[in-house]
Order: structure tokens, then sequence, then C-alpha cells
């Protein structure tokens, strides 16, 4: 459903004697986020209003990294409320600067996703000028990639951003450790985390056809299969997977469930290995994958947390990650296996290893989610806006009369 067609629901009223109003600005709808929000709007324990600065994702986009016009085939936008505060060219800034500072004063506490973009350091700008207390979510780590005059830059950035919030909601060790370089701000541990329970329902249910899977793709359903999700891109180093399975000596399988670039030479492989790419996998069909699978590789060079580690464990997968992977310390360590970047045989040995493993190392993955499911990342949220809104929340109470202006879309 498109944003501007949801006015029934962001004209409510909100009463001022409410639970604190928690605004949080974000790029778009995102597939992993919206789970937390409707949560969030389920609990009541704040008022949700969740800006975007732009509907893509809630319509068809083309993804240059998948290479494929994606439509997502889940709700993003139903459950909670929303606006729409459209990005706009310089010209148009000085209204879109208004248009935002009225939403923002009609918080008691705003979440800002990153530090890095332009419009979100314009909101940051506007909530210390209309003292409005900011919380940082993002995925940031305490070492930057970046080099030269760049890295300098988002270093000066980072710092003027993280010293100016009222707190962070960091995502886990690494994240919190780029926040403790910037600035000594509270924590409130809010975990990347997905919707655990759908995933594993989902993958339950298909594990019964995990042999007439494999068999129609011509793969032998006796050996452990392992499962390979996301872009098929140089940094997620897609074909380190693939050449660790031909050093494991037709072992295992590999299904790689995703699409861009590499796919041409990925499917080279395809005639002599037991491998096979499925290309881009919708949000509802993935978890029927995943059944069909027992370990997942995330081997990337680069990657800030990695949800599809969250998603694979959710369907019972065991993670074999590299160590560039910022969920490796917190999920991963003690139930699958970290490895060095760009080390095949390491992979090869960790995929056998865990391959052999694997009915102990499954056990263990309960407990270890317990810890990253959508109820914990929300309740960090709600923390944190009971912590630091109060001051707002209590000024608004003081004023009965007062009633929250409605909500409008700004195209």
């Amino acid at each position: 459903m498109p944003i501007e067609q949801r006015k029934s629901l962001r004209e409510r009223a909100v009463s001022p004697t409410s639970a604190p109003r928690l605004g949080v600005l974000a790029t778009h709808p995102i597939q992993y986020q919206a789970p937390l929000y409707q949560e969030l709007a389920r609990r009541g324990a704040v008022e949700l209003d969740v800006a975007f600065l732009s509907s893509a994702g809630a319509r068809p986009v083309h993804d240059p990294g998948f290479g494929v016009t994606l439509a997502w085939d889940i709700d993003l936008l139903g459950g909670y409320r929303s606006t729409l505060l459209s990005r706009r060219s310089l010209s148009g800034k000085p209204a879109w600067l208004v248009s935002t500072s009225r939403w923002l004063r009609r918080q008691d506490i705003v979440v800002l996703h990153g530090h890095s973009d332009s419009d979100t350091l314009l909101a940051a700008a506007a909530c210390r000028l209309l003292r409005i207390p900011y919380l940082l979510r993002g995925d940031s780590q305490a070492e930057s990639s970046a080099a030269g005059m760049r890295r300098i830059m988002r270093h000066l950035v980072a710092g003027a951003v993280v010293r100016g919030a009222a707190g962070a909601l960091p995502i886990g060790q690494r994240n919190a450790a780029f926040y403790r370089r910037y600035g000594n701000i509270p924590h409130y541990l809010a975990p990347y985390s997905v919707d655990n329970e759908r995933f594993r329902a989902m993958a339950d249910a298909a594990r019964p056809s995990r042999a007439e899977r494999l068999t129609s793709l011509g793969l032998d359903p006796g050996r452990p299969t392992v499962i390979f999700a996301g872009k098929l891109v140089a940094h997620k180093r897609p074909l380190d997977v693939v050449r660790a399975i031909q050093r494991s000596g037709g072992e295992l399988n590999l299904l790689l469930l995703g699409d861009g670039p590499l796919r041409a030479e990925v499917r080279g492989y395809e005639r002599s290995l037991p491998i096979r790419c499925l290309g881009f996998i919708n949000q509802t069909e993935m978890p029927c994958w995943y059944g069909t699978g027992d370990i997942l590789a995330l081997p990337s060079g680069r990657e800030p947390w990695g949800l599809v580690v969250n998603e694979g464990m959710a369907c019972g997968l065991i993670p074999v990650v590299s160590d560039a992977v910022g969920s490796g310390p917190d999920l991963v360590r003690g139930v699958g296996e970290v490895f060095p970047v760009g080390d095949i045989d390491a992979l090869a040995t960790a995929l056998s290893r865990v391959a052999r493993d694997a009915p102990d190392r499954r056990e263990r993955i309960p407990a270890r989610l317990a810890g990253f499911t959508v109820a914990v990342t929300a309740a960090g949220y709600e923390r944190a806006a009971s912590a630091l809104g109060r001051r707002r929340l209590l000024r608004r109470r003081r004023r009965p009369s007062a009633v929250t202006a409605p909500a409008s879309a700004v195209g």
C-alpha cells in the first residue's frame, strides 16, 4: 500500500498523556525493519511515527546489485504509522526542512538511521536547534573502510553526530565500539533481528520436501547442503564458497540464492560441481530454500552485520562466515565458524567441520537466537524512549489542552 494512501492511520490524534512519542527517520521502507515497526506499534509502549525519505522499497525499484527490478512480496507499511518526507533537490531543501521540522516537533525523541546521509545530517542539526533528543541507529564499525580525505571527513562528521546524540541503539559489539570511539553517550542495545518465528515455521513446513527439491535440481539429497544468500557481487565473494565446494571433494552441495554481475561466472561451475544458482528469491520463498539447506556460508569481504545469518539460523542453518562479517562475534562464535576472509582452504575446512558436527551445533541455535528477536530489539527502543524522551513528555503532560496536529504526507 503506498504511503500516501495510509491517511487515516497517519492522521490519528495523540493524547497529551500518551506514551513517549518516538519518531524514526529512515531512508526508505526496508523488509528487515518492517517487523520491528509493527512490533513497536503492537506493544503500545511508545507512540511510533516512522518518516521515510523515499517510498522506494514500497514500490518496484531496480536494484543494480541484484540486477533485477525488485518488488517485495511482503507488506512493508502495514501495522504502523508512517509519513513520507520526500527528498528534495537543493532548491527545494528549505521547504523540506520546514516540513521535517514540523514532524520533528511532534516527537519526544527521534531515531536517526545512519550518520552519512546528507538529509539525515540536516535532521540531526534540526534536532539540535529544536532541542529534540536523537538516537543513532546504524551498522557502522569503529574502523572505516574509507581512505584519504574521505576517511578524514567521515571521521569528523561521525564525531560531531555521535557527540550530539542523546544515545545510541547499537546492533552488536562492533557497532557499539563505533559509538564508544566517538562519544560517551548511553547505549541501549537493540540487536539486529528478523521475524525468527516466521522463518522457522516456513522452513519447518518446507523441510519434508527437501529431498524432492534437491533431486529436481540434479543434486544428491544425501549430501549436506550449503546455502549462499545474497547479491552475486565482488565484495560478497560468492566465488570463494564455490571454490571451497570444489576443494571439499564433492562432499557438499551448494545453492546460491541471489543474482548479480557474477551470476554467469558462478553458473559456469554448475556442469562440473554440485552447485546450482537459483537467481533472486523473494522474501516469502526464502525460508523454504533455507529449509533445504544445512549450512549458511557468508564469505563477504565487507559486511557490517549480515541479516541473512539471522534468517538462516532461524531456519536451523549453522553459519560459517568470514571475519569481515559484523555478526560474527555476536551470533556466530560458539555456534558456527568464523574464518579469515579470502582464505578458501580455511573456508573449505570450516564447511566440512560444521557438516560433521551439525547435530550438536544446531542444538545451540535456539539459545543464541533468544537474544536476537524482534521483541528484544523493540525493548531496546522502548527503554531509550522512556529514559531520554521523558523531559519532553513531562512538559507535554503539563499542557493538558495540547493535541498533536495531524501528520501529513509530504510529496
